[in-house]
């Protein structure tokens, strides 16, 4: 697929597909943690996620011209070795044509596993470049985040926010280090369109206090001083819109419903992703944002919002 033009970029974000568990784990796989985690998918959670439903909204991306697919987290469940062989081979079919870029969730960061058995298994789709490191790879662990990558007008930012929690916990951090190497991709990034990914919202509201970024003020600081464009996140199965404040005004801060759910039930909706077409504008960038989502009974997919952001262009800070 030819790189898309300097000036125009269609991309989708997505997020949230927790793929079926391959098969029945071995009880030794199912241990602390992981026990609760496999019980609450056999008796909920495989209903509430639907690979085909995946798989239809997969299709309606490369049907909508899209260039470019951005997932914020979360293809597995309980972090098994044979979940993220089975996510790397489903990505690698579903995704044929259509350059996917992945950040961790927390339940891809499940427990504490060696990174070549399990989030190394997709390292394909977090290649990038980092500050200090021109050459395009995959990280190398855990903390080897973040990670950019330029796409068109666009350079997006990937963050790690999901160490390995304890039972009961869904939190995430960044930790110093991350914000730091984050603020200095931001800096670097100033004159194109930035977009920082990450799993857990940044926003207040969006997300029980058990399930929130615990360094969410430490990197809205930088955020307010640096300025993004565009943050998005997963984590919530429900959308949001909410804004962030940055040096030249509020940027949009979007969280993506789950891509997998069949039906909508309470706050979540059916399954649904992100529809982007970024454009350099005489004011600097303007974004437009549709929202298709999955139709339960009809099996296709419909657009059910529209939003238009306008955003001016950071200046370069002087040498």
């Amino acid at each position: 697929m030819p790189p898309p033009p300097t000036d125009r970029l269609r991309f989708a974000h997505l997020s949230d597909m927790h793929l079926p568990i391959p098969g029945r784990p071995r009880p030794g796989d199912l241990l602390g943690k992981r026990l609760l985690g496999y019980i609450s998918w056999a008796r909920k959670r495989r209903h509430w996620h639907k690979q085909d439903v995946s798989e239809t909204l997969i299709a309606d991306m490369k049907d909508q011209g899209c260039e470019a697919a951005l997932l914020s987290g979360d293809v597995v469940n309980i972090s098994l070795e044979a979940e993220f062989a089975a996510a790397e081979a489903f990505l690698a079919r579903a995704f044929e044509g259509l350059p996917l870029l992945f950040c961790p969730g927390n339940h891809d960061a499940y427990v504490a596993t060696a990174w070549e058995l399990s989030l190394g298994q997709l390292g394909r789709f977090m290649a990038g470049v980092r500050i200090g490191d021109p050459a395009r790879r995959p990280p190398r662990d855990a903390a080897d985040f973040p990670y950019s990558v330029d796409l068109g007008p666009a350079r997006l930012i990937a963050a790690n926010s999901s160490p390995p929690t304890a039972p009961g916990l869904a939190t995430g951090a960044l930790g110093s280090a991350q914000i730091g190497r984050i603020e200095q991709e931001l800096v670097a990034g100033a004159g194109r369109f930035r977009i920082l990914m990450l799993h857990h919202p940044v926003t207040s509201g969006v997300v029980s206090r058990r399930k929130a970024l615990d360094d969410r003020q430490a990197l809205l600081a930088v955020l307010a001083r640096t300025g993004a464009e565009l943050v998005l996140h997963g984590h919530a199965h429900v959308p949001s819109f909410a804004e962030i404040e940055t040096p030249t005004g509020p940027a949009p801060a979007i969280g993506g419903g789950a891509l997998s759910h069949p039906q909508g039930h309470g706050r979540m909706t059916p399954g649904r992703y992100n529809l982007f077409t970024l454009e350099r504008s005489a004011r600097g960038f303007r974004l437009e944002l549709e929202v298709r989502q999955y139709a339960p009974g009809a099996g296709g997919v419909a657009s059910v919002e529209r939003r238009v952001y306008e955003r001016p262009v950071t200046e370069r800070a002087s040498a």
